[in-house]
């Protein structure tokens, strides 16, 4: 009976652990309460489709409108209406406008598409205004170095540009001439195998 009790109380104790950890894990993620973004690719030259989310309104304030400046840097910019936000391009950027404000306690996002630079290591700031029923927030504060951007109270938002495919890889001459070894490596265990399908059936007329 008694080590029947210690299991128990040693199980509670785990579960209050665990209920401890998961909490910290929670609290200690501030950029969860930042407005970020996410990219289909940072590839430089490609063209990325960018979703920025928006994790809160503007202190219990629900959100109407959020304003995107766009970087210098990409081209061809695209916007994407949601059901909630209409988008409109604007005099350096993008603004997504709702009629269905936001509320304070959920999370959303907003969508559009940009062709990025064709210089690796670029580094593309998008400051945001983000509007609410009552009052604003400006994610605009850009750090020195990423070192320092976590210690940014409103930090913009910011994609890095990486290498291209052709850059990353094996250039493109080199992937032909794989393609013919492995093609020609393919018509060779076939060859081999038609013949050793054919060795079998001729045994097997002998034998009969």
């Amino acid at each position: 009976m008694n080590r029947i009790r210690a299991l128990a109380a040693g199980a509670r104790s785990g579960a209050a652990a665990a209920v401890a950890v998961l909490g910290l894990a929670l609290t200690a993620s501030p950029a969860a309460a930042h407005v970020t973004v996410t990219a289909s690719t940072t590839a430089a030259g490609a063209t990325a489709e960018v979703r920025m989310q928006v994790p809160h309104g503007c202190e219990g304030s629900a959100t109407t409108e959020i304003a995107v400046r766009m970087p210098d840097e990409v081209a061809e910019l695209v916007l994407t209406d949601t059901e909630r936000w209409s988008a409109e391009q604007v005099e350096g950027g993008a603004t997504f406008r709702t009629d269905d404000p936001l509320p304070d306690a959920l999370r959303d996002e907003v969508a559009f598409s940009v062709r990025l630079p064709d210089v690796a290591g670029t580094e593309l700031v998008f400051p945001v205004v983000q509007r609410c029923e009552q009052g604003e927030a400006a994610w605009t504060e850009v750090a020195e170095d990423a070192a320092s951007r976590d210690e940014l109270d409103m930090p913009a938002p910011v994609i890095v540009v990486t290498a291209g495919e052709e850059s990353a890889g094996a250039p493109a001459d080199d992937r032909e001439q794989g393609g013919r070894v492995m093609a020609w490596s393919a018509g060779g265990v076939l060859a081999l195998g038609c013949l050793a399908s054919g060795t079998v059936l001729l045994l097997r007329r002998r034998r009969a």
